[in-house]
């Protein structure tokens, strides 16, 4: 994941000088610290929530499949990007859940995905 976030960052930042705009000024936009900004365009965020990949993207005007983001690098079941999506999961736990099967079943529904998710979180301690 880590050369994934690599290139995330790069396409961040440069799209970020493209427009002209400093770190702190789209930090603010996006509503993360300046710290955080930079962390991701050094490629050292790795636990990008899917709000703040949706807000780089939106406020920088890169398309999802540029910035190489978990929905297109898993494609992943619409169900599963739906909860990732309202959940705001954390891209790693997106691509455990993706990789999950049972008899060779995934869930078939958002619901289904988040009491996974919760009996996974429970079930590790987290």
């Amino acid at each position: 994941m880590a050369m994934e976030s690599d290139k995330i960052g790069k396409k961040v930042r440069d799209r970020r000088l493209e427009e002209g705009l400093s770190q702190e000024k789209l930090a603010q936009s996006v509503g993360i610290s300046r710290n955080y900004l930079s962390q991701i365009e050094r490629g050292q965020a790795t636990n990008l929530s899917w709000q703040v990949m949706e807000r780089l993207t939106s406020i920088l005007g890169l398309k999802v499949e540029e910035e190489g983001a978990i929905a297109e690098m898993a494609d992943l079941p619409p169900s599963l990007a739906e909860f990732a999506k309202t959940a705001g999961l954390p891209p790693d736990d997106v691509l455990m859940l993706a990789r999950l099967k049972y008899r060779g079943q995934q869930p078939t529904n958002p619901e289904k995905w988040e009491i996974l998710y919760n009996v996974i979180k429970i079930t590790v301690g987290k």
